[in-house]
């Protein structure tokens, strides 16, 4: 099982990148399947659909960001394993 908790990035397939101010991600085996799944908060606007999370610890993972959700201090959004 791997958990994170902390800034990240998120990189679109288009190039454009939103920095994350917090994330909380765990990956965790069901089924024997693993799954990786959180949520992310962020003074930039989000965009749903298919990224690449990249932490600063150098782990990076495919996820769509789903159930994204405008404030007035920025976006936040669940991640799902992709």
């Amino acid at each position: 099982m791997f958990s994170y908790s902390g800034p990240a990035r998120l990189v679109y397939p288009d190039g454009s990148t939103t920095e994350l101010d917090r994330v909380d991600v765990i990956e965790a085996v069901t089924g024997g399947v693993w799954a990786l799944s959180g949520a992310a908060t962020s003074a930039e606007a989000l965009s749903a659909g298919e990224a690449r999370i990249r932490l600063p610890t150098g782990g990076e993972a495919d996820v769509v960001v789903t159930d994204v959700r405008d404030g007035v201090n920025g976006s936040s959004a669940t991640l799902l394993g992709a």
